[in-house]
């Protein structure tokens, strides 16, 4: 298994919530029809991005009996791709697997810069589904709190 940094927990709920109500019943795990969320600590429900992204379907929110979760029809998060450094593309190798998997085009592969090319990330597009993370050959990708302009990397 890889080294998590952190856990990053489902759509429409945060780390307080979950702590605090969430009896590791394992419901909405069950009920994801991505496969993403996978017992974590505790056996509380964390999201694995390395099976896939999110849909938002909202599945796991209405499996829950606890509350969990808030309302469903609330944005689920305001988290966006963060890039790190450890990224392909400043070393030299051109790499489009994030952007080839990015469905909003939050991620493009701008060729204009030269000599091969900038991954551009919108941040106001980008849902932080997470459909790009598992894709990384490097683990480069992560979510975080969204960003006030847009990135070049």
């Amino acid at each position: 298994m890889l080294f998590r940094k952190s856990v990053q927990r489902p759509p429409w709920t945060d780390e307080s919530n979950v702590r605090a109500r969430c009896t590791s019943c394992g419901d909405c795990i069950q009920s994801c029809p991505e496969n993403i969320l996978i017992p974590g600590p505790a056996l509380t429900p964390m999201i694995d991005f390395m099976s896939g992204a999110c849909t938002f379907c909202g599945a796991c929110a209405a499996a829950c009996n606890e509350h969990v979760f808030n309302d469903v029809t609330d944005t689920p998060w305001t988290l966006v791709v963060n890039v790190s450094d450890e990224c392909l593309l400043p070393r030299g190798v051109s790499c489009q697997s994030c952007t080839d998997a990015c469905d909003v085009r939050a991620l493009r592969f701008d060729l204009r810069q030269r000599p091969l090319g900038a991954l551009r990330l919108d941040s106001t597009a980008c849902t932080g589904c997470g459909a790009c993370i598992g894709t990384c050959p490097v683990n480069a990708l992560s979510l975080a709190e969204t960003a006030t302009q847009a990135k070049s990397v």
